[in-house]
């Protein structure tokens, strides 16, 4: 039974990880997203309303625009609201399979559930989270150390406090 526990406990934290590195790596690509949305929005309408001063700030007016049409050209190749997308469908998806988990080790420590019942079903989850987990080359996600630090911290806290796992 410690063996089938320990595995259990190691595949609940790094499930809950993922979760939060996802949900991490969500709000950055949003903020950027944002970041550029707002850029072009000012460039689009200050371009407009610059006419009126543009003798006086000419030199900023016209690398603000040029700025605008760089970001237009290469949009493309930022797809944050693509990669928003599939990341929240991904963590959505790792929080029910991290409930899951939960739900096993919660039958495992009050006895309700067969330990070869348990095995089956780590088995069965783990490789859902696995393929959950993985990306395509198309998304090409790259998690800075710092989410990564951030997202063990996250899993770390939540599974303590809420459910009493260390």
């Amino acid at each position: 039974m410690a063996k089938i526990k320990e595995q259990l406990k190691n595949e609940i934290y790094d499930c809950r990880f993922h979760a939060d590195l996802m949900s991490l790596k969500v709000k950055q690509l949003r903020t950027w997203d944002t970041t550029l949305k707002v850029i072009l929005a000012i460039a689009s309408s200050g371009s407009i309303a610059s006419w009126t001063i543009w003798d006086e700030y000419a030199i900023y007016w016209g690398g603000l625009i040029a700025l605008s049409q760089l970001i237009t050209a290469l949009k493309p190749l930022f797809p944050f609201h693509k990669h928003v997308h599939t990341l929240n469908h991904r963590c959505y998806k790792q929080e029910l399979l991290f409930l899951e988990l939960i739900e096993m080790w919660q039958n495992l420590s009050d006895k309700s559930e067969g330990e070869d019942s348990i095995k089956t079903r780590l088995s069965y989850l783990t490789k859902q989270i696995n393929e959950n987990e993985f990306f395509d080359d198309d998304d090409g996600f790259e998690f800075s150390s710092k989410q990564i630090a951030k997202a063990q911290s996250m899993a770390e806290d939540i599974l303590v406090t809420k459910y009493n796992i260390k």
